[in-house]
């Protein structure tokens, strides 16, 4: 299990951001796809950042501080640029599940991008993909209920 490839189970299409895009429109974005995290792209596709929910979390209670000890405060939208990280982990395609697991282990993180490198394109990275501590759980489920049937009919 630990030698299979991250492409073989990512998520995709990959759900994707505009910078420029309200960061509540990230987090409806999110609720719409039932996802915790949303990739963010630039306006030629390759990816700039990545948005999660706790990001989002975070802006909006830091906005409702800043109002209630500011009442004359000006009701700031924030962007998703304001709020994502522009430092991004990622993988590519051709990663073991094993090398994932170590990485989200190492950085806590719950998930990453996977990218590619198109030619031609200065080493921007393009999402072809997104895996989640879910892929991965479900990967475990699925081989466990097949060692139970193996088990079952083996009786």
């Amino acid at each position: 299990m630990h030698l299979r490839l991250v492409r073989e189970i990512m998520s995709t299409p990959v759900i994707t951001i505009d910078p420029d895009a309200l960061a509540v429109d990230a987090a409806e974005l999110m609720e719409d796809n039932n996802v915790r995290r949303v990739i963010v792209i630039d306006p030629d596709g390759y990816m700039c950042g990545i948005v999660t929910d706790a990001d989002v979390l975070e802006a909006e209670t830091a906005e409702s501080v800043a109002s209630r000890y500011d009442p004359g405060l000006d009701e700031v939208w924030l962007t998703v640029r304001d709020v994502m990280t522009s430092d991004v982990i990622a993988v590519g395609p051709e990663a073991s599940i094993g090398q994932l697991v170590e990485k989200l282990m190492e950085t806590k993180i719950g998930g990453v991008p996977v990218v590619q490198t198109a030619d031609g394109s200065g080493g921007r990275l393009l999402p072809i993909g997104i895996v989640t501590e879910t892929d991965i759980f479900r990967l475990i489920s699925e081989a466990w209920r097949a060692d139970k049937a193996s088990n079952t009919s083996d009786s």
